[in-house]
């Protein structure tokens, strides 16, 4: 039995303030974003990458008490630059964990977002 290939659309995180992420991303990664989706209670912001069709939206919720744990992924960017890169992000508002380190061709670091999510950048994956 062949099944169609699904494909991968968007992914949402949970955000305190979505206007105030958006910026973050679109300073820190170049992230663009569509027209928001706002509601009574509730608001989405979709950002992606030039070029990239998956999108990320930005969720926030009234009310709704954000808990992130750590039972989740980082949010990753390859990046060609891994300093400069860094030096944006920390710009706009993120936070090192850490120094870059090597694995084998591959250097990585990761940032906490304002937010609170954890991002993950790789350079040498091209």
């Amino acid at each position: 039995m062949t099944t169609a290939a699904s494909r991968l659309g968007f992914f949402k995180i949970t955000v305190d303030d979505a206007i105030a992420s958006q910026r973050f991303y679109e300073e820190a990664f170049g992230m663009v974003a569509g027209e928001p989706i706002v509601a009574p209670g509730f608001r989405e912001h979709v950002l992606k990458t030039p070029d990239e069709a998956c999108g990320m939206v930005l969720y926030q919720k009234d009310g709704l008490k954000i808990t992130r744990g750590n039972s989740y992924g980082p949010i990753g960017f390859y990046v060609p630059d891994i300093a400069a890169a860094v030096t944006r992000a920390v710009a706009a508002g993120a936070k090192p964990q850490g120094e870059p380190q090597r694995f084998g061709e591959v250097c990585y670091v990761f940032l906490e977002t304002p937010d609170g999510h954890i991002v993950e950048l790789i350079e040498g994956m091209d």
